[in-house]
Order: C-alpha cells, then structure tokens, then sequence
C-alpha cells in the first residue's frame, strides 16, 4: 500500500529583531498619538472656559492648530509605518502539515530538500 503524500501548510517565519521593533514602534506611535490627542483636549479645555476672552480665543486657534497638526501626522505616520510593518513580516515557507508526512528515513536524520527552504512546485522554466 502507497503512503499518501504529505499535506503541505503554509506559515511564516518570525519577524527579525528589527521587524519586532518596527512594529513596537508602530504601536507607540498610535499610543502617543492617542495620549497627544487627550493632553490637548485636556489642556485646552481649562483656558476655554476662564474668564478671559482673549486666552479663551488665543487657547482656542492653538487647540485647533495643534489638532490639524495631530491629524495630519497622525494618518501619514500611520502609512509609512504600515508599510514597514507589512515589510518586515517573516517569509513564507512550506511546511508538511503534522501527521501528514510519512516517516523519513532513520530516526533523527534530517530530510534532504534540496532548492532551499520551500521545495519545488514543478520544473523550472
């Protein structure tokens, strides 16, 4: 009796360290982002409500240009980390799935593949 072949999985590898770091940069940059926005609000809504008119409207045009400032980094940062983070992802490889793969060889002997780390689909044109 023939033993079927292996089923074939595909995962990814493991992010380098700089692929982990991009991305922790990725979520401390929304974090802050988050964090500058609320500190605004926070800080500007006490001289919007004092007695003075002029700190009122002098606190109120800097709410609102710190506010087009955040919106607009905060998108653009976004983006470009983004990208990086979608970059710095593991490659893909193919794997046999587990249970799938008939016994190969002598126990503890690794099992030859040759044309690297993803075996062949078919022949090379």
């Amino acid at each position: 009796m023939a033993t079927p072949p292996p089923i074939w999985v595909e995962v990814r590898e493991r992010r380098s360290l700089f692929g982990r770091v991009v991305k922790r940069f990725f979520f401390g940059f929304q974090l802050f982002m988050v964090v500058l926005s609320l500190g605004t609000c926070a800080v500007v809504s006490n001289y919007l409500s004092g007695p003075d008119p002029e700190v009122a409207m002098g606190a109120g045009m800097f709410g609102v240009s710190a506010f087009a400032i955040l919106w607009t980094m905060w998108p653009l940062g976004t983006v470009l980390l983004g990208i990086l983070v979608l970059v710095t992802r593991g490659r893909k490889r193919l794997i046999p799935a587990p249970g799938s793969a008939p016994p190969a060889g002598p126990p503890g002997a690794p099992p030859h593949r040759p044309g690297g780390s993803v075996p062949e689909a078919g022949p090379r044109r």
